[in-house]
């Protein structure tokens, strides 16, 4: 299952690629390049969340998978940094590095962000368990200290005694 995670990646890369190709090869227009490349940018995003997830429990398969994944991702943003220098835009290149560095720097605080907040969640779980087994704990413990301890009534005999305890007045 994970080596299909990291084919998924990977084909994103290829699919991205494939289509800034296209592109290139069709038009001079590099504005249509851009999402193309937020595309790439997010697959390096997912390659590296996943090689941090999975720290120290990556097969083999898994880091070699990895590390191909990681070499196409370069290459085919080499061949996108040499089309926007060779068509006279290596201003534009530059620009779209800052703006890929930052949606990196904001997926990872959103993927923080959620972790945290599952985190959060967990620990909330945790304390209303808690509180709901010590609660069910001290009822338990105060129904047998009442039966173990408190004198029987015989409400047969002692009606005005219920009465009483009741909040009402014997009448006789």
């Amino acid at each position: 299952m994970a080596v299909a995670e990291i084919a998924a990646i990977i084909a994103t890369v290829n699919a991205a690629a494939g289509a800034i190709n296209k592109v290139a090869g069709t038009c001079n227009d590099l504005s249509t390049i851009g999402s193309f490349v937020g595309k790439l940018g997010q697959a390096q995003v997912d390659i590296q969340a996943y090689q941090n997830k999975h720290k120290n429990n990556l097969s083999q398969e898994e880091l070699i998978q990895i590390t191909l994944a990681k070499k196409q991702y370069q290459d085919r943003m080499n061949e996108i940094r040499e089309l926007f220098i060779y068509s006279g835009n290596a201003h534009l290149w530059d620009e779209i590095q800052m703006e890929m560095a930052n949606a990196r720097k904001r997926r990872i605080a959103e993927m923080r962000a959620k972790e945290a907040a599952r985190k959060r969640a967990i620990e909330l779980t945790i304390w209303v368990g808690f509180i709901l087994l010590i609660s069910v704990a001290a009822f338990l413990a105060m129904m047998y200290a009442i039966s173990t301890y408190a004198d029987p009534l015989d409400f047969t005999t002692d009606l005005s005694a219920v009465l009483l305890l009741l909040g009402g007045l014997p009448l006789w």
